[in-house]
């Protein structure tokens, strides 16, 4: 085979270190050292395979390295001797990709003997080849790609019924070597893109040249109702979208339907932009628009609350709460303007839902957070626009939400954060319920309730001038005021227990118990988030749960350990304990560094500075 087999790589090559992001740092050949120290291992072979669903779980998780690693399979293989299999393996040992299908799924015993032997795991760490030699004549080379915290993600190496040449070796350490960088590449890529598409207003895919999802927003993944993008990273569009675009990307009048768990509701593309990466593949992103104006009543349970009460979600026994709850059943057979007030957290979104569910109104419960639309925003999500408003403008326009819930609620969220110039248009709006769009000129009259809600002192900001005084007194028609958690303790405890019943039922477990000395523990606590803070502790504990037993940290999670039993577990140590949590969370979120320091509640740069500290492995 000789040395020629590098000039396939040359314009990948060239390409790759104009882009910057692949190193000068290593050769175009394996060096004698790294042979010298090549270590040869004797085992037994076993020929076993997942089950088709595990395999199909497998391949899902990892798509973004089948996806990697398929030119240079296709490549290399092509300058292989035709019984040399080239296979890529999961960080388990389970082939997810070969040149050869009929090999995917089965179990390398090579890379689980690595993964089950400390010694060989070490060795492969400091750059050693493992080359195993099985007693059926087959023999094995791999070569381990790690992440950027040096975990093993995955391993990429060669089986041959006859040794392994320098040739082979020379392909299989280039090839992992250009692998590696393309993976820290493809890593700081979709960090990149994340942040990217959840600064986007509206739902966004992006999708591979093969047309399967590689990354979705936080928009998109709340209308989808799931909690890990992972989840539908690898699926391909046409299963989550009930009608494909066509070939020429036309986009059709008709809608589209979006939606998994056999769960659709109408949705329109709004449009759809290639981008080109710099290891040569097309990326498309998709802009999605859930389509509520042609929500049947089915698809509204999509978005609706279920079968129960309308004020079941609303926990609580003391007099406080029920008093509150009590005035919210009288309010909602009205038509009035409610104002809800409360500290974050209290349940003000809840109330508000709840009422609309008990009044008399057919049409749509809509939620909007006002300080979460930037300014320029805001005008056209409430009342829409006409085609040609502003650049961007979605062709035929778009109805605003106000529009959209006509015959239901609209329930403005944090009302005291709106722009003092959106806030003369919202009273104009309540006082003749007129919509006009935004670049159009034609009024439309619409039937809709308006509940809205602050943590804000109202009352402060009109005599600071932030909020106008007589859309003041148009909100505060009718005025609940919710009380916060600390005065409300005897709900902690119920609260507490439906929130962790709640968990246990999701996922279909038995229920579990809050000791009595942790009961007491929360009981005592200020709670300064409310029910959300709670919500957040109980499912923090239920994480981390041990042998049946929730363990209760305090919100810091890392500073203070609240437990009086704990010494048990972490054997009195502050250090063991950080470890252990910070492990328990990076495992949950499958080692995604931003999601884990958004559920401690740190910034990803303290939590990188932790995992170095604490020399903490991020896991497969």
């Amino acid at each position: 085979m000789g040395i020629s087999h590098f000039d396939s790589w040359e314009v990948l090559w060239d390409e790759n270190k104009k882009n910057d992001f692949i190193t000068q740092e290593f050769g175009t050949e394996i060096t004698q050292e790294l042979l010298k120290n090549k270590l040869e291992v004797q085992v037994n072979f076993s020929n076993h395979r997942v089950d088709k669903e595990d395999l199909q779980d497998r391949l899902m998780k990892c798509y973004s390295t089948i996806a990697l690693v398929a030119p240079l399979i296709k490549e290399a293989s092509a300058r292989l001797e035709r019984d040399i299999y080239l296979i890529v393996t999961d960080v388990n040992g389970v082939i997810i990709s070969c040149q050869a299908e009929d090999v995917v799924g089965y179990r390398c015993p090579a890379a689980e003997l690595i993964n089950n032997n400390a010694q060989l795991r070490n060795l492969v760490n400091m750059g050693n080849i493992i080359e195993v030699h099985y007693d059926n004549g087959l023999c094995s080379q791999l070569i381990p790609i790690f992440d950027e915290q040096g975990v093993i993600q995955f391993y990429w190496g060669v089986s041959d019924y006859k040794p392994i040449s320098i040739e082979v070796s020379n392909i299989l350490y280039f090839a992992a070597q250009l692998l590696q960088q393309r993976y820290k590449y493809v890593l700081m890529l979709d960090e990149y893109t994340s942040a990217f598409i959840d600064a986007i207003p509206q739902c966004v895919l992006m999708l591979d040249e093969n047309s399967r999802i590689i990354n979705i927003n936080n928009r998109c993944m709340d209308l989808l109702k799931i909690n890990n993008k992972e989840f539908i990273k690898g699926m391909h569009i046409d299963h989550l979208i009930f009608k494909a675009p066509t070939e020429d990307g036309r986009i059709d009048d008709e809608p589209y339907r979006i939606g998994i768990w056999g769960e659709y509701m109408p949705c329109q593309i709004i449009s759809k932009q290639p981008i080109n990466t710099s290891y040569g593949t097309q990326l498309e992103l998709w802009l999605i628009q859930p389509n509520y104006k042609m929500l049947t009543c089915d698809d509204n349970n999509i978005l609706e609350s279920p079968n129960d009460s309308p004020f079941s979600k609303i926990i609580g026994v003391t007099p406080e709460i029920i008093h509150v709850k009590s005035l919210a059943k009288r309010v909602a057979k009205s038509t009035a303007t409610v104002l809800l007030l409360g500290e974050s957290g209290t349940g003000k979104e809840l109330f508000a839902e709840a009422i609309h569910r008990a009044s008399r109104r057919k049409g749509m419960f809509l939620a909007i957070n006002c300080g979460a639309i930037p300014a320029e925003l805001i005008q056209s999500e409430l009342f829409g626009y006409e085609e040609g408003a502003f650049t961007g403008a979605q062709k035929r326009g778009c109805p605003g939400k106000f529009e959209i819930a006509d015959g239901g609620t609209v329930f403005l969220d944090e009302i005291g954060e709106m722009p003092m110039d959106m806030q003369v248009s919202l009273l104009r709006f309540l006082q003749d319920k007129i919509v006009t769009r935004v670049g159009g000129h034609t009024p439309k009259k619409v039937d809709v309730r308006i509940i809205a809600a602050t943590n804000r002192n109202l009352k402060e900001e009109v005599l600071q001038g932030n909020f106008r005084e007589d859309l003041y007194y148009r909100l505060d028609v009718i005025t609940l005021n919710i009380p916060p958690l600390r005065e409300r303790r005897s709900d902690i405890q119920p609260l507490a227990e439906y929130f962790l019943n709640r968990i246990c039922h999701s996922e279909g477990i038995s229920p579990m118990a809050i000791s009595e000395s942790d009961m007491a523990k929360l009981i005592n606590y200020d709670w300064p988030g409310n029910a959300r803070e709670l919500e957040n502790a109980v499912e923090r504990a239920f994480i981390l749960a041990q042998d049946g037993k929730l363990y209760f940290y305090d919100h810091a999670l890392i500073e203070d350990y609240v437990d009086e039993n704990a010494n048990q577990i972490i054997e009195d140590s502050k250090a063991k304990l950080e470890k252990e949590i910070i492990e328990t969370y990076l495992k949950n979120h499958q080692g995604n560094i931003s999601q884990t320091a958004k559920a401690l509640g740190i910034t990803r740069q303290t939590l990188y500075r932790k995992i170095e500290r604490l020399d903490i492995k991020r896991p497969s």
